[in-house]
């Protein structure tokens, strides 16, 4: 994430610097394009091959001289905005250098006799599953893979799911119906009868989408009836215009009357509840493999390149994590070394932490240096109290 921020950045400031050059550049240009109209219709009311005037003939020599000074500076504002870009590439480059092949497995491991033909089924597997069995034929008979069940079960759920993207509910409607048993308690009936409906009204009439709606919304009444009357008052709004443009639908019906959007909501909720029902899981061997892959490679290189540290090496031959340990959104962070919050010191025996009343813990250095007398505010909270009630913390 700092990695981003810190590109993020240079490119805000080469975006800045190319904004405020072609606007200052559309000035200098438009300023002296006004200035050679106005010479030129000036010359144009003398009469023909008149000679210039000495006023005429110095105003076209600052002019003459102000273009070249311009073109100049625009030329100098030109390589500094060059320069500005190609620091952006530095910036990436710099930001984002990981030699995840240290922490990678070798690519020689997927090439091995026992491994190969594990790598290529969960490939085959994994086309037959997005619904490519033409790719996967191919890849089978070129790579000669035997044993690879072609009929993927997961091949249907995915045709169905791409027919819904494409905001066609009928494959997945005959589909739940085969399934009615294993999906009684999903909310994925509902939402496909109401997708149905809607579709209905736009491309047949809105007749047509209340008499399906009567004959298939009572059965999910009771379990979505907000659901429901919100589908059924925005069947009002996919009526088919007149002349006049109709005015816009209100919030709670918009999403229902974009196509698309509800789609691509329904697709996701498909492939959700169907690998449910059947029990599959929801992404193939190659994909689950590739995301868990890529989100833990970083961490991976991470603390690959915070343990070759020597510092990190001193503390780990003393049984301490060179790194802080997220815990979860409530067990905070765990870190087995103390650094004081003022000094950004690290704690050690002759400066151990020490905890105050108020119960905020600075190092010893920093409670000698913020003592004052026989007083010490805390630099976190307005409690004063004595430093002498300061208490050393043991952490076991």
């Amino acid at each position: 994430m700092d990695s981003c921020i810190g590109v993020e950045q240079d490119l805000d400031k080469a975006i800045t610097k190319f904004t405020n050059l072609n606007e200052h550049t559309d000035e200098v240009l438009q300023d002296i394009i006004n200035k050679v109209e106005e010479l030129r219709r000036e010359i144009a009311q003398q009469p023909p091959n008149t000679p210039l005037t000495p006023e005429q003939a110095q105003v076209v020599s600052e002019l003459a001289s102000t273009i070249k000074q311009n073109a100049f500076q625009l030329s100098t504002d030109h390589r500094e905005l060059h320069a500005t870009v190609s620091r952006v590439g530095k910036s990436i480059d710099r930001h984002f250098v990981a030699d995840y092949a240290a922490v990678a497995p070798k690519a020689e491991m997927f090439c091995s006799d026992e491994n190969r033909p594990i790598m290529e089924q969960a490939i085959a597997q994994h086309l037959y599953r997005q619904g490519l069995e033409d790719v996967g034929d191919t890849f089978v008979a070129e790579a000669e893979i035997s044993g690879v069940e072609r009929t993927c079960t997961f091949a249907s759920v995915q045709r169905c799911a791409t027919a819904l993207a494409e905001g066609d509910p009928t494959p997945a409607l005959q589909w739940a119906e085969q399934h009615m048993q294993e999906l009684q308690h999903s909310p994925l009936p509902f939402t496909l009868h109401r997708m149905y409906a809607l579709k209905l009204a736009r491309e047949v009439g809105v007749g047509a989408a209340i008499e399906y709606a009567r004959s298939t919304f009572p059965r999910h009444a009771a379990r979505h009836e907000r659901a429901l009357q919100a589908a059924v008052c925005a069947l009002a709004w996919c009526a088919r215009p007149p002349a006049a443009a109709p005015p816009a639908p209100p919030p709670a019906y918009r999403r229902l009357l974009q196509p698309r959007a509800l789609g691509a909501e329904a697709a996701e909720l498909f492939v959700a509840e169907a690998c449910a029902a059947l029990r599959l899981a929801p992404l193939s061997a190659l994909a689950g493999a590739a995301r868990a892959g890529a989100r833990v490679l970083p961490a991976l290189h991470d603390i690959r390149s915070k343990m070759s540290h020597p510092h990190v090496i001193a503390a780990w031959a003393e049984d301490e994590l060179p790194f802080e340990v997220d815990l979860g959104d409530e067990g905070g962070g765990y870190h087995s070394v103390f650094a004081c919050p003022i000094l950004r010191q690290q704690a050690s025996d002759q400066n151990p932490p020490m905890r105050l009343l108020c119960g905020h813990v600075i190092s010893r250095d920093a409670l000698n240096k913020l003592a004052t007398a026989a007083k010490l505010k805390c630099p976190y909270c307005p409690m004063e109290q004595s430093p002498a009630e300061a208490r050393q913390i043991f952490f076991s």
